[in-house]
């Protein structure tokens, strides 16, 4: 990763109004919870929980869902 990485304006404020960043990056890439599991690995249910707040992000996780999201790992936290 760059360290230009940038996200609309939308997105940012999305995050800071309280949306689970998991969920607004998926957004901004136009990926559904069944192709990030896919892509990523991660199961469907516990992207869910993660997005839900049921769940954080665990270390092993944040790997891959940051590269399928192609945002840096940061982000996510």
């Amino acid at each position: 990763m760059t360290d230009a990485f940038r996200v609309p304006i939308d997105i940012k404020y999305a995050i800071e109004g309280g949306e689970p960043a998991l969920m607004a990056y998926r957004r901004w890439r136009n990926i559904s919870r069944d192709d990030l599991a896919a892509k990523s690995g991660i199961s469907k249910d516990d992207i869910e929980a993660i997005e839900d707040g049921h769940k954080d992000i665990e270390e092993a996780m944040l790997e891959s869902l940051s590269a399928a999201l192609e945002v840096p790992q940061d982000q996510l936290i």
